[in-house]
């Protein structure tokens, strides 16, 4: 990945470019849940999940699926690969 990642300070429904988020919080406590493409109807979570304040963690996001964070007092940088998991599934194969 090159070195200029793209950082939020606030995210609400963004398609994620990367396959994974940095999250650092500070003084706040934020929450983060993560809908899957191509519908953006199912979350990855059963229910939002909770960041503790001043913590840092990588979390997995997928390529093109939809990241909401809450909260405030945050940073969000995309980083990993920028290829999905399931990249080589949907690719049409050469004839």
């Amino acid at each position: 990945m090159s070195s200029e990642a793209n950082v939020y300070t606030s995210v609400s429904n963004v398609v994620w470019q990367t396959d994974r988020c940095q999250i650092s919080t500070g003084s706040s406590s934020v929450t983060y849940n993560v809908l899957l493409a191509p519908s953006f109807a199912d979350s990855i979570f059963s229910a939002p999940i909770q960041f503790p304040p001043y913590s840092a963690k990588a979390v997995y996001v997928g390529v093109g699926n939809k990241i909401t964070i809450t909260g405030s007092g945050f940073t969000a940088t995309e980083f990993g690969t920028r290829t999905s998991g399931t990249a080589g599934v949907n690719e049409v194969p050469n004839t």
